[in-house]
């Protein structure tokens, strides 16, 4: 094994409730009579991308201007909300300090946005490192988003590496899918607000992972 990718931002820390919560607080900034509850948000994350679920929630057809207003609001006001700082999820610092000590590669292979990387790279200073990254992609360095195995394609380029020299991990069954599907083998590391069928709360796969050192 020549390298760990960590996939979607939900590998990292959990966002999803602030997140919520922010774009609750977009629609209503905008006018617009939208609630995302808990069960109804766990359900559109099942396909990843924000603009995509505005684009799409209710089969109500908003112009592509207004989705944009309303994503550049919600950023702000979860910004306002991780300004104190996150933290990461359990063993997530540790396994990358585990890939630094033992000369492993390590990406976050995410397709959100850099403003998103930036506002998370600040939150998390006190626990991690972003420049121990060897690599960190965004939406910017894609056509297709996941699931689409593009990003992860682009990362083993990138990375000069095989497919097979690779482990990731990933939040989600369409997120994991996006890496399955460029022939890399993805543990699922589910967050709180993922639908999976697989009952992952059995093992830590982060720290399994780090155990495999």
């Amino acid at each position: 094994m020549k390298a760990i990718l960590l996939g979607s931002i939900g590998v990292i820390t959990e966002t999803s409730e602030l997140q919520r919560q922010a774009y609750n607080e977009a629609f209503k900034f905008h006018g617009l009579d939208w609630y995302w509850s808990i069960a109804n948000y766990c359900e559109l994350l099942k396909k990843p991308g924000g603009l995509k679920r505005l684009s799409t929630f209710g089969g109500i057809s908003i112009d592509m201007n207004t989705i944009k207003k309303i994503h550049k609001t919600r950023q702000s006001i979860f910004n306002s909300k991780i300004a104190d700082g996150l933290q990461p999820r359990k063993g997530v610092a540790e396994c990358i300090n585990a890939c630094k000590q033992n000369n492993l590669k390590i990406g976050l292979i995410t397709t959100t946005t850099p403003q998103m990387l930036k506002s998370l790279s600040n939150s998390l200073e006190a626990t991690i490192d972003f420049n121990y990254f060897d690599l960190i992609t965004s939406k910017d360095d894609v056509t297709n988003e996941k699931p689409d195995p593009e990003v992860f394609n682009f990362a083993l380029d990138r990375l000069n590496i095989d497919a097979s020299e690779v482990i990731a991990v990933e939040d989600s069954e369409s997120n994991q899918s996006a890496a399955m599907q460029a022939d890399i083998l993805c543990y699922l590391f589910a967050g709180e607000y993922a639908a999976t069928q697989y009952n992952i709360n059995a093992i830590n796969t982060i720290e399994y992972i780090s155990s495999i050192f």
